[in-house]
């Protein structure tokens, strides 16, 4: 599944390659919420928590512009979790990749 919507293309020696797909910036919303994380939190636990996906990790690592899985941040600062993600993954669904 989490390679149906990723573009795919062969090349002269029909290799198949992958491109990668992106979601522009994630607007906040009204319905985001914010939390502080603690310590040993990562993406992953909190897309489980909040979506019940961990591989939905990716939506509240772009919202924070933060690109790996793990935390990296000060625990006296919130995170942003947006609540409303069927837009997000319908853009990036209907964009063919």
């Amino acid at each position: 599944m989490r390679y149906n919507n990723v573009i795919k293309k062969r090349d002269k020696n029909k290799k198949l390659h992958y491109s990668p797909s992106f979601v522009n910036k994630i607007p906040i919303k009204d319905s985001d919420i914010f939390i502080f994380v603690n310590d040993g939190d990562r993406f992953d636990m909190l897309a489980q928590r909040y979506y019940g996906d961990s591989n939905l990790w990716w939506i509240i690592a772009k919202a924070n512009q933060m690109g790996n899985g793990r935390l990296g941040i000060d625990h006296t600062k919130k995170i942003r979790i947006p609540t409303e993600i069927d837009e997000i993954l319908d853009s990036l669904y209907s964009s063919g990749g």
